[in-house]
C-alpha cells in the first residue's frame, strides 16, 4: 500500500513497471500536481475513475486500498470526488496532503466554470444548440468512466462475507423499489459490519 506516514506499509511498484522500482514519495506538491491532472482528465465526470488510475499508476494504492477509501468517501457527506481526494491525500501525506489533493481536484474545475460562465452570460440564449447536443453525447461516455471506478469496489465486495447478497439487496431497494437512501444505507451497512466484524480466533 501506500504512505510515508508512520506505520504505513511500503509503497507498491507502479503499475506496468517490470523493474519494480520504488514509486516517488507522495509529497503534498506531487499530490497537488497529480490531482490537478485528475481534474483536467475528468471532463464529463468520472473523477473517481481517474483518481484510481493516478494512484495505482504511481503505486501509492492497490485496488483493495482504493476500494476501502472509495467506500468511505461514498459514505461521508459531501461531494464524493472531493471526499475521495481528501481521504487519499490524508492517507498518503497527512493534513498537508489532504489540503493539496483537494485544492488540486477543485482548482481546474473552478477556473473552467468561471470561464464558461463568463462566456455563456455574454451569449444570448446561452450555449448554441450544437454545443448542447455535443455535451449530451459526451455524458454517455461518462457512464463507462464511472463504472471503472466502481469495479475495484465490486471485486472487493464479492470476496467479503455476504457481499454479493448485500449488493443485490441495495440494487433492488434503491434501483427497483426506489426506497429512501438513508434507511437502506443504515440497514445494509449495519448488516455488513455485523457479518464481517473481526472475531477473535479460538485457541487450539
Amino acid at each position: 500500500m501506500t504512505t510515508s506516514l508512520p506505520g504505513a506499509r511500503p509503497l507498491l511498484p507502479p503499475e506496468g513497471d517490470p523493474a519494480g522500482e520504488r514509486p516517488p514519495d507522495p509529497t503534498p506538491a506531487l499530490l497537488l500536481r497529480t490531482f490537478v491532472g485528475v481534474a483536467l482528465a475528468g471532463v464529463g465526470g468520472g473523477l473517481p475513475a481517474h483518481t484510481r488510475r493516478a494512484v495505482t499508476t504511481h503505486g501509492w494504492l492497490d485496488d483493495d486500498d482504493f476500494a476501502e477509501t472509495f467506500t468511505l468517501a461514498q459514505l461521508t457527506p459531501g461531494p464524493n470526488a472531493v471526499n475521495l481526494a481528501a481521504m487519499i491525500g490524508a492517507r498518503l501525506a497527512g493534513g498537508a496532503g489532504a489540503l493539496a489533493a483537494v485544492c488540486g481536484v477543485l482548482l481546474p474545475g473552478l477556473a473552467a466554470m468561471m470561464a464558461v460562465t463568463l462566456v455563456t452570460l455574454s451569449l444570448p440564449g446561452g450555449l448554441p444548440a450544437w454545443l448542447q447536443s455535443a455535451l449530451h453525447g459526451a455524458a454517455c461516455a461518462a457512464l463507462a468512466i464511472m463504472l471503472t471506478a466502481a469495479w475495484p469496489v465490486v471485486r472487493v465486495g464479492a470476496r467479503v462475507r455476504g457481499g454479493p447478497v448485500l449488493t443485490a439487496l441495495a440494487f433492488v431497494a434503491l434501483g427497483v423499489l426506489r426506497l429512501d437512501l438513508l434507511p437502506v444505507l443504515v440497514v445494509l451497512v449495519g448488516v455488513g459490519l455485523a457479518l464481517n466484524w473481526p472475531r477473535p480466533e479460538r485457541s487450539a
